[in-house]
């Protein structure tokens, strides 16, 4: 079947490319957009780098129906350039993919990107620019900042306010009786959060500790 809508992923990285195989079920991918100059004219997964994301607005510039994505692990450089990219009046929708398990009552905000197997449970809230990657699962009456990254196989236990610029490492889990994961911080792989963390925090391990602030 033809795809009616077009689609521009900026950055060529791994997950990008991922990205371009679950965007091609619903949009025809034109190609990539990236910063390395030695990717510029290359093919990657069949989908040509087309050149410096500086280049992307002569590009689409007569065409604005014209979807951009932005999946970008760096959650600071993704809400950078997808602000910017609305500023333009570009189209930065949200993707979720069609076996997300998404109750009605989830507050989705924009350019959310959600990827399969992943359970959002009633009442939750989720912040704008935030990605969400595989078998996640969130429960209720959560609220999640803008431009988070989950990682795969993140839990996420209820009621916790999640701060903006929040990075949850492969299978970390946040335990129900948390309250508060504060901004800019970082959850290691496989941690077990059973307590506050404040602004910047690195915390890993089971049960986790802090291992720095970051700066």
């Amino acid at each position: 079947m033809e795809k009616t809508k077009k689609a521009i992923i900026v950055s060529a990285g791994t997950y990008a490319q991922v990205y371009s195989e679950y965007l091609s079920s619903e949009y025809e991918i034109l190609g990539y957009f990236d910063d390395d100059e030695k990717l510029t004219g290359n093919l990657i997964n069949g989908k040509k780098v087309i050149g410096k994301v500086n280049e992307l607005d002569k590009f689409i510039a007569n065409d604005l129906s014209i979807s951009i994505f932005v999946p970008i692990g760096d959650n600071r450089q993704r809400s950078r350039l997808l602000r910017e990219f609305e500023a333009k009046g570009y189209l930065t929708p949200s993707f979720i993919s069609k076996n997300t398990v998404l109750h009605e009552s989830v507050d989705i905000g924009k350019a959310v990107y959600i990827l399969s197997g992943t359970n959002i449970m009633p009442l939750s809230t989720i912040g704008d620019f935030t990605m969400i990657s595989s078998g996640v699962n969130i429960a209720h009456h959560n609220i999640i900042g803008t431009a988070c990254f989950f990682s795969q196989g993140c839990n996420i236990g209820a009621s916790i306010n999640i701060g903006d610029n929040v990075f949850f490492g492969i299978a970390s889990t946040i335990t129900t009786g948390v309250k508060n994961i504060s901004a800019n911080s970082l959850i290691g792989s496989g941690t077990v959060v059973l307590k506050n963390v404040n602004e910047g925090e690195v915390v890993v391990g089971n049960p986790g500790r802090v291992l720095r602030v970051a700066k």
